[in-house]
């Protein structure tokens, strides 16, 4: 798989992107949207269930910034962490989930969040 799609490293497969995004998230969901982040998730359906529960409380909450592309933003990452759940055939979960990471990053850039850049 291309490095550009899903990065290998101590965060590798779909436990370390399961766990990218529970960590992203952590970090200002529960400040602003006042959802709360469990301290793990176990899977690409917990983390569908985070995803989609993020995207629900942007849709009723006063957003700072651009806060119409991060719903957009959100709603997408939220479906396609259902897609990878779903674990349908010819869907790879992984790409999926980088895609929901990448996401979930460009809605915290679109309401003027830091966001650290990992190399």
């Amino acid at each position: 798989m291309s490095a550009g799609i899903a990065p290998d490293g101590p965060h590798a497969g779909l436990g370390g992107l399961c766990e990218d995004i529970r960590g992203a998230l952590e970090g200002w969901v529960p400040g602003m949207l006042g959802v709360h982040v469990h301290r793990s998730v176990s899977g690409p359906a917990e983390v569908a269930r985070l995803v989609g529960a993020v995207a629900d409380a942007a849709e009723i909450t006063v957003l700072p910034g651009d806060g119409a592309t991060a719903r957009a933003e959100l709603h997408t990452a939220a479906a396609g962490s259902f897609t990878a759940a779903a674990g349908r055939a010819g869907t790879d979960a992984r790409a999926e989930l980088a895609a929901v990471r990448a996401g979930c990053r460009r809605a915290a850039v679109a309401l003027g969040l830091r966001v650290p850049v990992v190399l």
